[in-house]
């Protein structure tokens, strides 16, 4: 079984992997999946489209690990919408110690809504969840035309909460993930996050129909803001993506502005190592050299997580968007 890459003391760390307990079925629990993570050697963010998973990470990090076991949480519905009750929600369950005053201090991932958006409803029939994804209609939750979440700039309310989640988001360093946002929503957010100040800024597989950036367009979001693309091993299957269309945009944008993710999880989905060797072994068929797999797999991801900002980029933030009060 070929070795996962790392550098040093830094390992892959995999950004983007389902835990259960969910409605839809999952491969993993939190336990499961940091079992696999030691053996493997490969550092994990835990995702989970209902709750947030902080608190079941903090339960299972333990003081001599060496991979990174990382919660997050994403703003859909059930975890409080796009404002700041469910960074605080999160934020609350970052403790390995419950005893502690404060939250560990490690950073976590908050994604944008995922299920929930106009964006992604429009590609399902407008349920949350799709029945091919081993769930039974009844757990599905039908959204009539217009009530799922959009980042709507005109609607000052939904402005300012977006402002109160992007605020705790700065305040505490997080890393941010835009989500199922469509394609104006993804570019808004990046640009709104950047003036404020944010610095960790990733967009979720943007090449997945509900956004559909093109490399072009990754390329000057990479350039004017610093916000990754992610390429997810899961939307090769599941999202009829090519391994072409991904070494489009690594050519595009460049191996240190990109993201390399399994996104599995699924209960038919192979394990996160098995997913990652095969992952990195078919961009090298295709001429991708192993540096910028380790670039895309490890640096960034480590730095993301873990390198602090220096003082050039802590500069306070430039103007606001116009109408964002």
């Amino acid at each position: 079984m070929k070795a996962l890459p790392h550098v040093g003391d830094k390992r892959v760390i995999d950004m983007h992997v389902h835990i259960g307990p969910e409605l839809l079925r999952r491969k993993y629990s939190a336990e499961s999946l940091a079992a696999e993570a030691r053996r493997e050697g490969f550092g994990v963010v835990m995702k989970n489209h209902f709750i947030p998973t902080t608190a079941q990470v903090s339960q299972v990090r333990r003081a001599d690990d060496k991979v990174a076991l990382i919660g997050s949480v994403a703003l859909n519905f059930g975890c409080g919408g796009v404002d700041d009750h469910g960074v605080r929600s999160a934020l609350s369950g970052w403790k390995s110690d419950v005893t502690a005053a404060d939250p560990d201090s490690q950073r976590f991932v908050v994604w944008m809504p995922t299920v929930c958006c106009e964006a992604h409803l429009r590609l399902y029939n407008r349920r949350d969840l799709s029945e091919s994804w081993s769930i039974k209609r009844e757990y599905t939750r039908f959204y009539a035309e217009g009530t799922g979440y959009t980042f709507d700039t005109a609607n000052n309310d939904k402005m300012a909460a977006m402002r109160r989640a992007l605020e705790l988001i700065l305040e505490r360093d997080l890393i941010l993930a835009t989500g199922h946002f469509d394609r104006n929503e993804t570019l808004t957010l990046v640009k709104m996050a950047y003036e404020m100040g944010i610095r960790r800024i990733i967009m979720t597989h943007p090449l997945f129909q509900s956004t559909e950036l093109d490399p072009e367009t990754m390329k000057r979001m990479w350039e004017q803001y610093g916000a990754y693309s992610e390429l997810a091993f899961v939307n090769l299957a599941m999202d009829h993506l090519t391994y072409e269309q991904y070494i489009e945009v690594i050519e595009a944008v460049g191996p240190k502005g990109v993201i390399l993710s399994s996104d599995v999880g699924q209960i038919f989905s192979p394990n996160v190592g098995d997913a990652l060797r095969e992952f990195f072994s078919e961009f090298q068929k295709r001429g991708i050299k192993e540096d910028d797999i380790v670039q895309m797999s490890v640096l960034n991801t480590n730095k993301l997580l873990f390198e602090s900002m220096d003082s050039k980029a802590k500069a306070a933030p430039v103007q606001s968007l116009v109408g964002v009060k």
